[in-house]
């Protein structure tokens, strides 16, 4: 892990994982009392090397049993190494993701359908000139809870933002991101529907916080669109802040569109907006292959509107070996006002992997 992620970051996530892993053998052990009869049938099912056809299977074992019963997921040791690790975090976290929802289960409510996750995991590495050892490890996971009509998810994530940001580190913003930006907290609407969201949590170096947000979009087109949110949030250590974003889309065809993109964040802590201007162009190829290229500046009012720095870079990605596992390489330009805005080149390779249910 690199030196510079923080532990709570390391420990938060090691937590997650661990009690998902500890309610996962909590699971095979009760599964062990079932039938022998029932257990040949499920680890003698036919599996394939996808993640398509895991859900499936797993989808097809829970929907037979009752609340009360147990996920049978023993066919996990039964996929080849790589499909079983990846089997066992899947299950693992989506275990953990129902036994929240049935905490929640009551007379009247959406007691039959399961709870749902969705998050990604991100290994980097991302050399620059003048920097050969940057390492980088992201990672998000969603959990709706069907029992409370979808108005409520959980968060866990290295970055209290839920839209994109800028995926090399060294170009990610210094002065609201410190070293630890892991964020675990909890969403909620007053229905599943609603423009206006709210959040309760831990982020910016375990400070405590709530947001509350309004988001919508607008279509001019059948090829254009405009999306924006704005929001004021409090943090224990940051104190009182606000944040504007807005986003205007235009599709040219099924294979290529390009976004504009703005944000203005503020904090009372520094009394400063610090702004960001952003350029994307998407083009999905061949072979599930995909090209984004971005163009981005980013500012401060303090002392003066001054840009801070200036980033380049065209992202090839394509998924390889499985549905769910995914190859970036991004070779990027950085220009820093603390470098005398000098051109530092760099490439980030990555593997991403995506997990749902």
């Amino acid at each position: 892990m690199h030196t510079h992620l923080s532990h709570s970051t390391i420990f938060l996530l090691l937590s997650f994982l661990l009690s998902a892993n500890a309610l996962a053998n909590e699971i095979q052990s009760k599964a062990e009392k079932l039938s022998d009869e029932t257990r040949k049938d499920a680890v003698g099912a036919e599996m394939q090397a996808n993640n398509e056809q895991i859900v499936e299977q797993y989808n097809n074992t829970q929907s037979n049993q009752n609340d009360n019963e147990s996920v049978r997921y023993e066919f996990c040791g039964e996929l080849g190494w790589l499909n079983n690790n990846y089997c066992y975090l899947n299950y693992g976290v989506d275990a953990t993701a129902i036994t929240i929802n049935n905490w929640f289960k009551h007379e009247g409510g959406d007691n039959l359908t399961p709870a749902t996750t969705k998050g990604r995991l991100r290994f980097g590495w991302e050399p620059r000139s003048g920097d050969f050892s940057e390492l980088d490890f992201r990672f998000r996971i969603r959990v709706k809870l069907p029992a409370l009509e979808d108005r409520v998810e959980l968060l866990l994530s290295d970055d209290e933002d839920d839209v994109r940001q800028q995926a090399v580190k060294a170009a990610r913003s210094s002065q609201l991101r410190g070293r630890d930006q892991t964020v675990l907290a909890v969403q909620f609407k007053n229905s599943a529907t609603d423009k206006l969201s709210y959040r309760v949590g831990f982020g910016r170096g375990s400070q405590v916080y709530t947001r509350a947000r309004f988001s919508d979009q607008h279509s001019f087109t059948g090829a254009s669109s405009f999306r924006y949110f704005a929001e004021t949030n409090y943090y224990s250590g940051d104190k009182l802040g606000f944040e504007a974003n807005a986003e205007y889309g235009f599709v040219f065809d099924s294979s290529s569109t390009f976004e504009l993109g703005n944000s203005f964040r503020f904090r009372n802590k520094s009394s400063d907006w610090i702004w960001r201007h952003e350029f994307r162009y998407l083009r999905l190829g061949d072979d599930d292959t995909s090209y984004l290229f971005t163009a981005s500046v980013n500012g401060a009012s303090k002392p003066s509107y001054q840009k801070q720095q200036m980033f380049v870079s065209l992202r090839y990605k394509r998924k390889i070996l499985r549905e769910w596992l995914f190859l970036e390489i991004e070779p990027f330009v950085l220009w820093l006002r603390e470098e005398d805005f000098r051109a530092s080149p760099g490439i980030a390779i990555r593997t991403e992997i995506h997990f749902s249910t």
